[in-house]
């Protein structure tokens, strides 16, 4: 009788580590590890406003472009802005609640998903950074660092939720379903991220358009699309943060 082939057991001391990377991060508990990037962006929003005429505005950089469009929605009300970013944080608070009851939430995740998430932000800064250093690329930095930070996180948060999860998470999902599931997420990779690189040049806040800068964001885009793939949302949008975060400070030294 033929013996059995041995299965090689993880050892102890890699189980944790290996558990965590097989884990696929529930949904709520995403939308509970991402909850300091919404908070740091709304409260920063708040503090970085400036009154015109026309009312409140908030001049981010190349990134921001979801502020703007909601300022300028209630014509600069700062009183209907922090509304509306209340409501958000409240119904946010809600569906943690109500994870939280179902014994669906995992905050203990939070300060492995960070640590995961500097990891990448670290790659991918090495990896696209000679095409920073080769071409002098870069996002409109002329306002100060603490802006640039609040326009981070808000980058990390919004750009992954709606490029990633929305775009490219539900383009392919849809077209995986009518052909071959590679073709059809390799379709909505490329997809998404030509989108994501081009919406960086919207007036009135994006930068002059240049190929190499479109390339360089397509790159990120690329990136960031892998990590949402084979991560989860949590993780990208943090290791977008993490890197726009980590550019900027590199910037002012």
């Amino acid at each position: 009788m033929p013996s059995r082939p041995r299965v090689r057991e993880t050892p102890t001391v890699l189980r944790p580590i290996v558990g965590y990377f097989e884990r696929r991060v529930d949904p709520l508990t995403n939308l509970f590890l991402v909850l300091p990037l919404f908070g740091i962006y709304h409260l920063g929003v708040l503090t970085q406003m400036r009154h015109s005429r026309q009312g409140f505005t908030w001049v981010g950089n190349g990134m921001d472009f979801l502020t703007g469009t909601v300022l300028a929605l209630v014509h600069g009300d700062i009183l209907a802005y922090t509304a509306i970013a209340a409501g958000v944080t409240m119904l946010l608070g809600l569906l943690i609640l109500r994870a939280r009851r179902q014994s669906s939430l995992h905050p203990r995740l939070f300060i492995p998903v960070l640590l995961e998430s500097t990891l990448y932000a670290l790659i991918v800064a090495s990896l696209i950074g000679s095409i920073v250093r080769t071409f002098g690329l870069g996002v409109l930095d002329h306002e100060g660092l603490p802006a640039q930070i609040i326009a981070s996180c808000g980058a990390g948060l919004h750009e992954e939720l709606v490029f990633r999860m929305g775009l490219f998470g539900g383009l392919g999902y849809l077209l995986s379903r009518r052909m071959k599931p590679w073709i059809g997420w390799l379709i909505a990779l490329g997809f998404s991220s030509v989108l994501f690189s081009a919406v960086h040049y919207l007036p009135p806040l994006g930068d002059a358009f240049s190929l190499s800068s479109f390339v360089f964001r397509l790159l990120c885009g690329v990136a960031f699309a892998i990590i949402f793939r084979l991560r989860g949302f949590a993780i990208a949008a943090w290791t977008h943060a993490l890197y726009d975060i980590f550019y900027f400070m590199l910037r002012h030294t």
